[in-house]
């Protein structure tokens, strides 16, 4: 069995043999079989959305990540942000809160030598809706769901995303993403920045913080 067929039905729905894949997602595609691996996402060669996939079962789901800019909402000033924020329960450090409320806040960072740097989400940006894995999160609290996502494929013992258990990755702030990495910051200590593949459910250290981030003496 190679064929896959995409799960947005009202967008795509095309079937695509896995050989049409890009060249990561087939060697990603290769690994999973041979490890039988049952969560992973790939990419549809013809509409370029991301999806999960059971290698096993052959089995793709909607997934819908896309970039929190993307989203279309209503526009909210910054109180009505923080507000929305604040009931939700979630509790952005106040030195960081301080510099997206800032003009000086910076609209990217590179992370890694010659890579794309990330995008870094505005006040706004934090506050709109993401889906992921059919359930809508805010984009500041989206690896929550991808927690989510981890438990339910491998069970809460699962070693993707060590060493950070999946509650600790549910608690942490996302702030960033390029493609489908995601910068977030470490729940354990409120200031280590941290990288989340989408595409594979590992994390990543960066040499950042985020006081580096926001520069010295803001903290």
């Amino acid at each position: 069995m190679t064929e896959i067929t995409c799960p947005y039905d009202g967008d795509c729905g095309r079937r695509f043999d896995s050989s049409a894949m890009d060249a990561p997602d087939a060697a990603f595609l290769n690994t999973a079989i041979g490890k039988k691996m049952t969560f992973m996402f790939l990419h549809c060669p013809a509409c370029a959305r991301m999806f999960q996939f059971n290698p096993v079962a052959w089995i793709a789901q909607a997934c819908e990540t896309a970039a929190p800019k993307a989203a279309k909402v209503a526009k909210k000033n910054g109180k009505q942000l923080e507000k929305l924020l604040a009931r939700e329960q979630v509790i952005v450090p106040q030195a960081y809160l301080a510099h997206l409320r800032s003009a000086t806040s910076l609209p990217g960072v590179a992370i890694f030598k010659d890579e794309e740097p990330f995008t870094l989400y505005s006040l706004d940006a934090l506050c709109q809706d993401v889906d992921v894995d059919g359930t809508s999160y805010l984009a500041v609290r989206q690896l929550a769901g991808f927690a989510q996502a981890l438990a339910q494929a491998a069970g809460t013992g699962s070693k993707q995303a060590a060493p950070f258990s999946l509650a600790e990755l549910a608690a942490c702030l996302a702030i960033g993403e390029e493609n489908t990495r995601i910068l977030f910051i470490d729940s354990r200590d409120n200031d280590a920045l941290w990288i989340y593949h989408c595409d594979g459910g590992d994390v990543e250290p960066t040499q950042l913080t985020l006081t580096s981030l926001i520069g010295p003496g803001v903290c």
